[in-house]
């Protein structure tokens, strides 16, 4: 087996640009002011991002982002040169550039590895024209590209105040059509700073947003908060054989970020914030990614706070810190949407069975279905 195959799944979130053909109210690459610096330049992206990411993580996945990456002229060279490193490579879209045209080019330059992720926030039309200033039928008609072109696709769900309530719903349709599910919270960031309401708090966490969310075993990635058995998903992994290090918050561990100007972030959620961790200009990104503080501190987690260091989760769950920086202000803080109040690691949560047979799912989904069985 390749060092590729047996490594870990990772995946670094490159948002290419932030220029845009929608008008997102909290869109969270669209600044208030002029932006910290010039766009990455095509050199830059190949050279200094998606060469230094192979280095670092072999086999990993890059994430392209926006804005939207498909107004840029070069998407189609980056995605090849992606592609020719050995890097999979996933392309978030708003889906209207997609067109019938352009989705075999990108899926041959990717050589095969390209997965479309697709923003859908809620099976209500107008939380989903709100929050995407779009209708839900663009990102419908652009999944249906993607299947007749052979491309798979999943779909990311921003998690907000105005979306919690529909959330249920929303999961539910997608598990029907066996979609894949990415959950996001909504953060302050960009032109989300105006809108600090739409924060999940910890009564809309454990009155909507967990249970429908636990509900679908095809939404399990970076989910928080998240209760499975830290020694029963341990023995899971080594059956199943899938490449993962846990199920919870992976910033840091198997999620980073480059913003649009090079600045580098364990999560996407935190760009253009203060949990910079240096900048492609003038930092390797294969050294940030393996020796960065707030990297190394991510990985082994002994410096989370509050309830999220005291908690038999640690490990398998982490707590979002994305949301601890934007409420508590410290990257390691608490999360401040969890609602089980452990003791110590003794504590055991009732959601824990439940969880665990969960993910045995969402893993037999993995292990069984292309790409994922690839990936991970």
């Amino acid at each position: 087996m390749s060092e590729s195959e047996s490594a870990p799944f990772f995946l670094c979130y490159v948002e290419t640009t932030r220029r845009c053909n929608l008008a997102c109210p909290y869109c969270m690459s669209r600044l208030p002011g002029p932006a910290p610096g010039p766009e990455m330049t095509t050199d830059e992206l190949k050279h200094r991002v998606l060469d230094e990411l192979a280095l670092a993580r072999p086999g990993a996945a890059v994430a392209f982002s926006g804005g939207e990456m498909l107004l840029r002229p070069d998407a189609l060279e980056l995605v090849r040169h992606a592609g020719d490193k050995g890097l999979a490579v996933f392309l978030n879209t708003n889906g209207i550039a997609l067109t019938e045209e352009i989705l075999p080019q990108l899926r041959d330059a990717a050589q095969g590895r390209l997965v479309v992720v697709l923003p859908f926030n809620s099976v209500e039309e107008d939380v989903q024209r709100w929050t995407r200033n779009d209708s839900a039928a663009t990102v419908k008609s652009a999944a249906e590209r993607c299947a007749d072109a052979g491309v798979d696709y999943f779909f990311l769900v921003t998690v907000s105040s105005k979306s919690a309530p529909s959330l249920a719903e929303t999961m539910n349709y997608l598990k029907r059509r066996q979609v894949p599910v990415l959950r996001a919270p909504f953060v302050p960031r960009g032109a989300g700073a105006d809108h600090r309401d739409l924060l999940l708090t910890r009564e809309l966490m454990k009155e909507f947003v967990h249970p429908a969310l636990t509900a679908n075993e095809l939404a399990y990635i970076s989910f928080t908060p998240f209760f499975a058995s830290p020694e029963k998903l341990a023995e899971v992994w080594e059956q199943k054989g899938v490449r993962i290090e846990g199920i919870g918050c992976q910033a840091g561990r198997s999620f980073a970020a480059v913003s649009t100007e090079g600045d580098i972030t364990p999560c996407v959620q935190l760009l253009d914030s203060e949990a910079s961790c240096g900048n492609i200009r003038n930092a390797r990104l294969s050294e940030v990614l393996d020796s960065h503080p707030v990297f190394t501190g991510l990985k082994s987690r002994d410096k989370l706070g509050g309830k999220c260091g005291r908690c038999r989760y640690k490990m398998s769950c982490g707590g979002c810190r994305a949301l601890a920086h934007y409420v508590n202000g410290d990257i390691f803080a608490e999360d401040p949407t969890c609602f089980f109040e452990p003791e110590d690691e003794t504590t055991v949560s009732p959601l824990e069975e439940r969880q665990t047979a969960q993910t045995g799912k969402f893993l037999e989904f993995l292990k069984y279905n292309e790409p994922w069985n690839t990936l991970f």
